[in-house]
């Protein structure tokens, strides 16, 4: 993987999630859980996000598992190892975590980084 490709990864994974977000996890969940439809709009809001985290969660985590038990990369030299699956599933989760920042407010979670 080319120097700044995990950017595009990146910037991929962040147009992927907002989309989750903002369409998906919706439609899914009213097809999914018929509570769904009763919940309040800052409801939906925290919903609508937990099942972006959820999504977020399996790939990074299946992709970890298969790079700590499959990845020649990784198992040769798992330091200075120019390991190309590392390198996206960083740009998956850099995408992730923006995205998450950017709803932190629409969600209603103030106290999310109060100290």
């Amino acid at each position: 993987m080319a120097s700044l490709d995990w950017l595009i990864v990146a910037i991929a994974s962040f147009i992927v999630f907002q989309i989750m977000f903002q369409y998906l996890s919706a439609r899914i969940s009213v097809f999914f859980c018929k509570g769904y439809r009763t919940l309040t709009d800052i409801q939906k809001t925290e919903w609508n996000s937990r099942v972006v985290s959820t999504f977020h969660a399996l790939v990074v985590g299946l992709l970890c598992l298969y790079l700590l038990w499959f990845d020649d990369a990784v198992n040769a030299d798992p330091i200075w190892g120019e390991p190309t699956l590392v390198k996206l599933n960083v740009g998956l989760t850099a995408g992730y975590l923006i995205s998450d920042h950017l709803l932190t407010p629409a969600s209603g979670r103030r106290n999310y980084l109060q100290w």
